[in-house]
């Protein structure tokens, strides 16, 4: 897979979509079909969080570079940022497929040393087979309750019981996947044969989780682990397939969002609690990463 002509594939994207969609919204989709997603002329990054069932058949698909098969029962995580291409299919194949965008991630993950790990998890094993027990059971069962609701009448709490379902599928297998990790590293190895990236992102997502958003800058937490920013940049991307800055970025800004919908101080006084110099800096930090003001979204009805 060449390392250029990389489209971009959201949630958005999965709206003007020609393949079969079962449901599609600002944060989620199901779909059956990788047409449009992949194909053998282009590479494409995830600006979202793809899950993908084998059902039935097999598939050869490109991950971030390196060649996976799928065949039935096989689960396929594809992380945000993740970069895929030159799908090949079996000709009887059944896929099940749901997508959630980066801003329900946000708002539904938490934000601890577990969830880094179990990123790093995905990021270095993408595919796994599963059971009817673990994964593809949970799968299933989900996406036959959401298309059981797509398929009803609508009413006035549709929204809601939707978000609250595929919060649901998702929170299933994070967890499944928690569980599976706990369990390996029971069996697995001690901290001496633990890679050096795995470790340093270990250690960085413990004080990231113990942070709460206070210090912004690689250098800090570089240093507070005793690396250059350079080198304790490229390690954790290595490790989890993003930059640390990004990390460090989105933590602070769920935090930040979470005390401008759930505190009474003012502007001015959650911008002193999150150390930035002013408040004017505060505002064009929350702007460039949330799209509005502080205020705007202080008054608005995103979460």
């Amino acid at each position: 897979m060449e390392k250029e002509n990389i489209k971009t594939i959201s949630i958005e994207d999965f709206k003007d979509s020609s393949h079969v969609i079962h449901y599609v919204d600002d944060d989620f989709a199901i779909i059956d079909s990788l047409e449009g997603i992949s194909d053998s002329n282009t590479a494409a990054r995830l600006e979202c969080f793809l899950i993908v069932v084998c059902v039935e058949g097999y598939i050869q698909l490109d991950i971030n570079y390196k060649t996976y098969q799928l065949q039935t029962g096989d689960l396929f995580l594809g992380l945000p940022n993740t970069v895929i291409g030159n799908a090949m299919l079996s000709p009887k194949h059944k896929l099940g497929l749901v997508g959630f965008s980066t801003r329900f991630l946000q708002r539904i993950v938490k934000i601890e040393k577990n969830t880094w790990d179990t990123a790093a998890h995905i990021y270095k094993n993408p595919v796994a087979h599963v059971n009817e027990e673990s994964g593809e059971g949970i799968f299933e069962y989900y996406r036959s309750l959401i298309m059981a609701k797509v398929d009803d009448e609508p009413h006035s709490y549709q929204k809601q019981v939707m978000q609250h379902l595929f919060s649901a599928l998702l929170c299933e297998m994070i967890g499944h996947l928690n569980k599976e990790i706990a369990q390996s590293n029971e069996v697995g190895q001690s901290r001496e044969n633990i890679k050096q990236s795995d470790y340093i992102l270990r250690k960085f997502a413990e004080m990231l989780s113990k942070d709460n958003g206070m210090h912004r800058s690689v250098s800090y937490f570089a240093d507070a682990l005793c690396y250059s920013p350079k080198h304790f940049s490229k390690v954790i991307k290595q490790a989890c397939g993003r930059t640390p800055l990004e990390l460090i970025n989105e933590s602070a800004i769920t935090h930040i969002k979470y005390r401008l919908k759930h505190s009474d101080r003012s502007i001015k006084e959650i911008a002193d609690e999150f150390n930035f110099p002013n408040q004017s800096f505060f505002g064009k930090y929350v702007k460039a990463y949330v799209g509005m003001s502080p205020v705007s979204y202080r008054n608005s009805e995103a979460e």
